[in-house]
């Protein structure tokens, strides 16, 4: 077994004690995925010069799992991630805060995806 398929089945593992699951949208296509929820701090610059911290939420999980439309994919921006969290329906638009990409590997192998959104409410 490599590294890479070992890294991917020992997050599988995480997944099952801690993930949640999820709804990732893209038009009229769907599909749920159990997701590893996390965060991620950037540092965005204001138009008047003043820098100020955000915090993304994140999704973790397998880049082979994101498959709409029968096809594998990598986020987009226009994506939405759909969590209930205490009975209630939260949807985050995939985004990139700082600029940056809308989502980055969480390995060295681009095995995990991590899916930077922000709630909206």
């Amino acid at each position: 077994m490599s590294i890479a398929n070992s890294l991917e089945s020992n997050f599988k593992q995480l997944q099952s004690a801690a993930g949640v699951t999820i709804k990732y949208a893209r038009g009229e296509s769907n599909i749920a995925v159990v997701a590893v929820p996390s965060s991620t701090q950037f540092v965005e610059t204001s138009g008047d010069g003043y820098m100020e911290s955000v915090e993304s939420r994140d999704f973790m999980f397998p880049a082979s799992e994101l498959n709409l439309s029968g096809a594998e994919t990598r986020p987009e921006r226009g994506d939405t991630i759909t969590e209930t969290v205490n009975g209630v329906e939260r949807t985050y638009p995939v985004t990139n805060p700082g600029g940056g990409r809308y989502y980055r590997y969480s390995d060295p192998y681009g095995k995990i995806l991590r899916v930077h959104t922000k709630w909206t409410s």
